[in-house]
């Protein structure tokens, strides 16, 4: 039976394949730290133990899906689809320069978009009233979501999902399909990821991909991310500061608009060159 199932699962195409593993790892992922942060809130709101549980989870995730572990015979697989080795100094250095600039650009995208897409603010809105909470219980709340997105996501998009893609089809392939099931998975489960959003989320995904393909490791992303979402998550929810929603062709164009579109051209157009550096820092370190 096992090597019957192996012999079907080794004839699908790898962006089935790819696809599946991924949404596996993302839903196996988040699941437990989601768990742990509504039951916290529900239940013991003062004492945020959602902390330690998700700690606790993520390390026992990481350690998984980085080649340890039952079964023995996917150890190896499972090291080299995580995409996940250790990186240099420089490449550090390097690959956090790039992806800053990367991820502030597209979050420029964001803005930007959120001034086009005529949507009620309301679509923004956390899916839990934080406001009856204490700054801690949110704060701590808003780290277990921020850095299970970084960690599990990461892992499953564009880790899992883009190796067996980017052997078969290249980079370009794999890192389109990436950016598509990402921003499915947001389209199914958040109001505002409607389908004008789909640059945005191809560009974020298109940032990470190229984060991977340069260093040689999802590391940079997985702390980049967790960092954007920590950052950008009370923003968006209205906790922290505030953006506007109102529709450009109504209010016509403002400074707000002009700013965030020169930040998101003048940090994309830096992010290719930091790139291209980053990409020769980590060939002479290999």
């Amino acid at each position: 039976m096992s090597s019957m199932l192996s012999r079907f699962w080794d004839r699908l195409p790898a962006i089935v394949r790819g696809i599946l593993v991924a949404e596996l790892v993302v839903t196996i992922g988040t699941t437990p730290p989601s768990i742990a942060v509504i039951l916290n809130l529900r239940t013991s709101p003062s004492i945020p133990w959602m902390l330690v549980v998700t700690a606790g989870w993520l390390l026992f995730f990481w350690w998984y899906v980085s080649g340890h572990g039952w079964p023995r015979s996917t150890q190896k697989a499972r090291r080299r689809d995580l995409r996940a080795p250790s990186l240099s100094k420089h490449a550090w250095t390097w690959a956090l320069i790039a992806g800053t600039l990367g991820i502030t650009g597209t979050i420029a995208m964001a803005f930007v978009t959120a001034r086009l897409a005529q949507l009620p603010r309301e679509a923004f809105a956390a899916p839990m009233d934080f406001a009856k909470y204490g700054a801690l219980t949110v704060i701590c709340a808003i780290a277990c979501i921020s850095a299970t997105a970084g960690v599990v996501e990461e892992a499953g998009f564009r880790g899992f999902l883009i190796s067996p893609i980017q052997r078969r089809y290249g980079w370009t392939i794999a890192i389109l399909i990436s950016g598509i099931m990402f921003f499915l998975d947001h389209h199914l489960s958040h109001a505002y990821a409607t389908f004008v959003f789909l640059p945005f989320f191809l560009a974020i995904s298109a940032v990470h991909g190229l984060l991977v393909k340069y260093s040689g490791s999802i590391r940079p992303s997985v702390l980049l991310h967790a960092l954007a979402d920590f950052i950008v998550i009370p923003v968006s929810y209205g906790l922290v500061g505030t953006f506007s929603v109102e529709s450009v062709p109504v209010t016509g164009i403002d400074r707000q608009f002009i700013i965030w579109v020169a930040v998101m051209v003048i940090c994309l157009g830096a992010f290719v060159p930091a790139l291209r550096v980053l990409g020769r820092r980590s060939e002479t370190a290999r």
